[in-house]
Order: structure tokens, then C-alpha cells, then sequence
């Protein structure tokens, strides 16, 4: 059996995506980790998802379902500090829009001694900006951080990055040729669900209708999705008068 490779599995569609293919098609063996942010609603969301896509992989594979490890589930409170890399990450930040689970993804990696957790951080993500230039291919066609990079950047050496040049359409194209794509529509991405369903507005919601998934909304989300900068525009005099109030 090949060697068994650390996924950070959000239930989104791109780690779904790894984890399912990784399994199912390279016929890995899979350490998924889970991070509990508590103030995130959409948490148990995002497990029942990871739950859906087992049992759904279970009845398309059963040997690959096998191959998937017990999630190893952390509440984000009790990750370590790590002061050297909060700084890092703050300096970062203060230059390009970066998330802060790079802040506690690099703490909880280098506090647990993972040097190879897979972050499915791909193409179109905010944090590529930060990693194109200063990443190299591995020889099974991941990516991961130059030896030479030094500096705040380092953050990123604790990640291997397979999905790097893949963009969430491909990924798409690839679940379909190899049969699994029902599984991985069972993934999960909103923050703040709406009766059950994704809301439209929130960031993923948002970043996943720009990459091309629009199909996997209802109705009500793509019109809340539309109307968003029109209730910004419409909702700033208000903000501006109730300010002047206060004053």
C-alpha cells in the first residue's frame, strides 16, 4: 500500500475532491483532519457532509471508503500558539487578503509535527498569490514550498499543495471521468446556510460561483448572489446617517 498521506477535508469540494480522488484512484491511504471553528454555524454542516460522502463512497468503493482513515477532529481553541508564526502570518496579511486558517493551519501542523499536511489550495484561491514563484513540483506531481524560500513565507513550508494548478471545473471533469462526481456533489462550502441551503452571499458561496459552480446553487441563493452590491449601495446612507446620530 502506498504511503499514507495527512488532507486537511473542510467537506468543501476541493478537499472533497482530494480525499475521494486520492482514495479511489491513486488508492491511498488517508489521514483526514478536521479544525471545529465554533462561531462558524456551518460547521455540523460541514461534517454531515463529510458523513454523506463516506457513506456514498462506501457504496461506489468500499475498498477505497477502507482506505480513509477516522477523521481526527480539533476544536480550533485548542490549537497551540506559536508566536513566530502569527506574526509571520500577520505581516503577510498586511500586504495581500490572507485567511486567517493559514495562521492556525501552520500552528496546528507544526504543533502535531506534520511537515506534509495537504491543503487544497488551487488556482483560483487568494493564497496562490503568495505561492506563485515560490513552489516547485514534487515528484508525484504535488506542490510544495522551494527549499531556498526563506522569511515570512515559510508559513507555507508545512503544506503540500496537489490540487495547486487545478482549477474547481477540472476537478469536476476529472470526478466525472472516473465515475464519482454524484459523491462529490455531496461536499459543502456556505458559511451561513439558509434553511438548509447555500446562502449566495457569503465568501465561499461567493468564490464558488465565480469558479464556475452557479449550477449547484437554488434559485433564491443566485438572486441573493446578484442582488449583493445593490443592498450594499442601498444599505451605506443608512450606515452614514445612523453614524451622524450618534455622534
Amino acid at each position: 500500500m502506498n504511503e499514507r498521506i495527512n488532507v486537511l477535508w473542510t467537506g468543501g469540494w476541493d478537499s472533497t475532491f482530494r480525499i475521494i480522488y486520492a482514495s479511489l484512484v491513486e488508492k491511498k491511504a488517508v489521514a483526514p483532519h478536521y479544525i471545529v471553528d465554533v462561531e462558524r454555524q456551518s460547521s455540523l454542516r460541514e461534517l454531515k457532509a463529510i458523513s454523506e460522502v463516506r457513506r456514498q463512497l462506501k457504496s461506489l468503493d468500499r475498498e477505497a471508503a477502507e482506505r480513509i482513515d477516522e477523521l481526527k477532529i480539533t476544536p480550533i481553541t485548542e490549537i497551540g500558539e506559536v508566536p513566530e508564526i502569527t506574526n509571520s502570518y500577520k505581516r503577510l496579511k498586511s500586504k495581500a487578503h490572507l485567511g486567517s486558517q493559514y495562521d492556525w493551519l501552520a500552528r496546528y501542523a507544526k504543533t502535531n509535527h506534520i511537515n506534509n499536511l495537504e491543503l487544497s489550495v488551487h488556482i483560483d484561491d487568494k493564497a496562490y498569490h503568495f505561492l506563485d514563484g515560490h513552489v516547485e513540483e514534487t515528484s508525484d506531481g504535488s506542490w510544495k514550498l522551494k527549499s531556498g524560500v526563506t522569511g515570512d513565507k515559510e508559513i507555507f513550508s508545512y503544506f503540500v499543495f496537489p490540487l495547486l494548478i487545478t482549477s474547481k471545473i477540472e476537478m469536476k471533469a476529472i470526478a466525472k471521468h472516473h465515475g464519482f462526481l454524484e459523491v462529490l456533489e455531496k461536499s459543502w462550502f456556505c458559511f451561513k446556510p439558509k434553511n438548509g441551503k447555500p446562502c449566495g452571499t457569503c465568501n465561499p458561496c461567493i468564490y464558488a460561483m465565480e469558479e464556475g459552480m452557479g449550477y449547484r446553487f437554488p434559485g433564491s441563493a443566485i438572486i441573493r448572489y446578484r442582488m449583493r452590491h445593490v443592498r450594499k449601495t442601498i444599505r451605506a446612507p443608512f450606515a452614514a446617517y445612523k453614524k451622524l446620530v450618534k455622534k
